[in-house]
């Protein structure tokens, strides 16, 4: 197998033990050389001596410019320490604003039970601006069980002099980390050679304390007992260990090379050869350039010599892009699906690329690895993409609706004609259907349009459902239904009609996307004209049937709706416990978009309410860049942004808010936007430097407003409104008028309540989840935490997770302090 086979110990240099532990003094530590300085290998060492330390390791691959993908990767690194941990954070997806940064640092706080390092190797290969972003965030955030340890071969984009400054990074740099007299004598004794004073400062000129040529010339050492000269590593692996393998072995290395990493069954499909498992075995048991990760149960080869086998990949005639489909091949029956589609690119195998999207549910792999699945499309000839359509359409449906809306467009009808030019189309009504439900997007806002392709595609699909269309967010992220529908003065209970009648078209194919959709839009439309009783009616039913498919959406809309309903019946407690309890349902969703959704929706109950304290920072400074929902659904976030502007009674932002609020409505003409603006555009007027103004904004809101009946906008505002509703001439008598009065009568009369008392509790600052509410109840009862876990169908490691934010939000220690501080704060369910 080998012309000679030396089997070199490795130093475990104690030195750097010591350095490595400073980690358990600050966040961050960055551990700084170049290649072959041993830094992984020390590293692993170093951890195997913390037996008691939970320790997650990803390493970063070449050329890894996905950051989607390389987020999943980084997650699923937790997954042994932390499955529940790993599985939100990949939910939840690459943070890429300081709101999503601050969620990400909560699943941190919610989930670590003990100290945690996570290693992550090769950070030099990091292209994610967004992940140097939240590795700063999170070593300012300073957790006290969290340790990250990155290894790099320069210095990563993070500001580590700041970092250090602060207490929070240290830096362990490479002349600390190389090799030193002592130790390359050690290494050398420990290998059964005892060198000489001379022999020592030979090798110091020769190296410089890096590793590698240490570790190569003990090799030559003991090969022919001599220290010679070493100046390119590249060469002297492949002659001190690559040219002492026969053919067979090389042939099964550099065919490995291209994995990063490889199991014994992926090494025999991948090279074709029967016997690489066995090769691989003896490999790592006799080289240490040749790893087995036991806790990823896979093998790796070391940096140094997979550069060199890459090389010879090249110059060999080894049939690399059949190679390269073999590795696609393994990635796509073990379910990497990414990997796979990665290596079909690179081999130019197309088929094998439209094969693995050919799928249903497909979808999901653009949301993985956006740039990986555009990059595999865009390098493909025209004609290969109609030998798999529905592959093709899942693409183009993806890249419009999530990337790039106007691209997209184009794309959509260039398939569109080629597909309807093609008279002997295999399975065409099908394909028909899929086109006439992706085209329904590119008719957004009109309802009438989007419905008539939907009834298309149905009639296509014959009784069936898009093969596509899965899991969409039909309020594009908004809590709000009517809101993007309604634009046409007059029409809107024709649009609520509407959705009643013709929204079973879309259920039906896509999947049970929008389940609930028609309740929900009865719900704002009596909201809206004033009709609270059934409002809350047809709340209620949209709330349930939309959790029968898990449309997390609408029961976001619902919700905002009947807590609104609740407000304006000035049952505030009622209204706050109604959004509040949706917190746990909207997390498991493990969406930025809903969990943004969800933000927009407390935040306008709250600015209703008052509670200007309570809506988040991003929100009150309307920072729409740091927002997950769909542009479509964003203009809603200039209503909260208004809300909590007159809030502060910072009339000159109002005005200007207002005014960019409706300048953004605009091209969909939003009348529920346009009404809003107006409004607040009153209120700026009436308290800022020209009241002479106000009555005429308003009047042009009231003017949207009154053919439809709609009051609940003016009615949540009355306060600051009454003033100049009284100077309006034509509608002091008006029935219209008589309803706004009668609607916002009873939340003015709370709202004006002295102090406006918090319904949470005597003390603003403590705000209990419902789930946590539950936990405290059952605690009261006197249940232990697995009789809870049972009791609330949860695992035990969440309802520790529950109970910990209890004491925390309390400021208590333990159970009895805890039940003893809710009582006094009086917010026991």
């Amino acid at each position: 197998m080998s012309k000679r086979t030396f089997k070199a110990k490795l130093l475990h240099r104690r030195r750097i033990d010591q350095l490595l532990a400073g980690i358990f003094d600050v966040p961050l530590l960055v551990l700084l050389s170049s290649m072959g300085y041993g830094k992984t290998t020390a590293v692993r060492q170093f951890l195997n001596t913390q037996k008691r330390m939970n320790h997650c390791w990803f390493p970063l691959c070449t050329d890894e410019d996905d950051g989607e993908w390389m987020w999943r990767k980084f997650c699923h690194s937790l997954e042994e320490v932390n499955g529940e941990l790993s599985k939100a954070l990949a939910e939840y997806g690459l943070p890429k604003n300081n709101v999503d940064r601050e969620r990400v640092l909560g699943l941190f706080k919610n989930s670590l039970t003990e100290p945690l390092i996570m290693v992550i190797d090769d950070y030099h290969e990091n292209k994610s601006q967004e992940m140097d972003q939240l590795i700063t965030y999170l070593a300012k955030a300073a957790l006290k069980d969290l340790h990250l340890l990155l290894i790099s071969r320069f210095r990563p984009e993070l500001p580590v002099e700041e970092l250090a400054v602060k207490g929070h990074c240290l830096q362990i740099a490479q002349d600390q980390f190389a090799f030193n007299a002592k130790e390359t004598a050690q290494l050398f004794l420990e290998n059964g050679f005892s060198l000489s004073a001379h022999e020592l400062e030979a090798l110091r000129e020769n190296n410089e304390g890096w590793a590698a040529a240490i570790y190569l010339s003990l090799l030559r050492y003991a090969e022919d007992g001599s220290i010679s000269d070493i100046k390119d590593i590249t060469r002297l692996i492949k002659t001190a260990v690559f040219d002492k393998f026969d053919l067979e072995v090389q042939a099964v290395l550099i065919k490995l090379s291209l994995l990063d990493a490889f199991d014994l069954k992926g090494a025999v499909y991948v090279t074709g050869n029967p016997k690489a498992g066995k090769i691989i075995l003896n490999l790592a048991s006799n080289h240490c350039f040749i790893r087995y990760d036991a806790k990823n149960e896979a093998y790796v080869i070391h940096a140094i010599l997979k550069t060199v086998l890459q090389e010879l990949l090249v110059i060999d005639d080894l049939g690399r892009e059949a190679l390269l489909t073999r590795c696609g091949d393994w990635c796509r029956d073990n379910k990497n699906a990414i990997e796979a589609i990665s290596f079909y690119t690179a081999s130019g195998n197309y088929e094998g690329i439209l094969a693995v999207f050919d799928q249903p549910g497909s979808t999901k792999y653009f949301l993985q690895a956006p740039q990986i699945i555009i990059r595999a499309f865009q390098e493909m000839p025209e004609e290969a993409k109609w030998a798999y359509p529905y592959a093709y359409l899942t693409y183009v449906y993806c890249y419009l609706v999530r990337y790039n809306s106007r691209e997209g467009a184009r794309m959509f009808y260039e398939a569109k004609g080629y597909c309807e030019a093609q008279e002997n189309l295999k399975d065409k009504d099908r394909i028909m259907g899929e086109l006439a439900l992706i085209e329904s997007f590119l008719h957004y806002n009109d309802l009438s349009g989007m419905i008539h392709y939907h009834k298309k595609a149905c009639l296509n699909f014959a009784g069936a459902s898009s093969r596509i269309a899965y899991h969409s967010i039909v309020t594009f992220g908004a809590p709000h239904v009517l809101f993007h529908y309604h634009k046409e003065i007059g029409k809107l209970r024709e649009k609520a009609e509407l959705l009643e009648k013709d929204a079973c078209y879309y259920i039906q194919a896509a999947n049970g996307c929008g389940t609930g959709f028609e309740y929900t839009a009865w719900a704002e439309y009596y909201l809206e004209t004033g009709d609270l009783d059934k409002a809350e009616l047809f709340a209620h039913r949209g709330i349930l049937k939309a959790r029968t498919r898990a449309q997390t959406s609408l029961v976001i809309c619902a919700a905002l709706c009947l807590a609104r309903v609740f407000a304006l019946k000035g049952k505030r407690l009622e209204a706050c416990a109604q959004l509040e309890g949706l917190r746990s349902e909207v997390e498991a969703s493990r969406s930025s978009v809903m969990l943004d959704s969800y933000d927009i929706a407390l935040s306008e109950l709250y600015g209703i309410l008052g509670y200007s304290e309570r809506i988040p920072q991003w929100l009150q400074e309307g920072d729409i860049d740091q927002c997950a929902i769909y542009r479509q659904g964003s203009e809603v976030i200039y209503m909260v942004m208004c809300m909590g502007a007159a809030l502060r009674r910072s009339y000159r932002e109002l005005e200007i808010i207002a005014e960019t609020m409706g300048q953004a409505c605009k091209p969909y003409n939003y009348l529920f936007g346009h009404i809003y603006a107006g409004i607040y555009d009153a209120i700026a007027k009436y308290h800022g430097h020209s009241p002479g103004q106000a009555a005429a904004s308003l009047q042009q809101a009231i003017d949207l407003a009154m053919a439809d009946g709609i009051v609940t906008p003016f009615a949540e505002n009355l306060g600051e409104l009454a003033p100049v509703l009284e100077e309006i001439q034509g509608i002091q008598k008006s029935e219209w008028l008589k309803k706004v009065y009668k609607l916002g009568g009873k939340h003015l009369m709370t709202a004006e309540a002295k102090d406006r008392p918090d319904p949470l509790g005597d003390n603003p600052g403590v705000r209990l989840s419902r789930r946590e509410l539950d936990v405290l109840a059952l605690i009261g009862e006197g249940y232990k935490q697995a009789e809870i876990a049972e009791e609330l169908c949860l695992s035990p490691n969440t309802v520790r997770r529950h109970l910990q934010n209890v004491y925390k939000k309390l400021e208590v220690d333990n159970r009895v302090m805890a039940l003893k501080k809710a009582g006094k704060l009086n917010i026991l369910p």
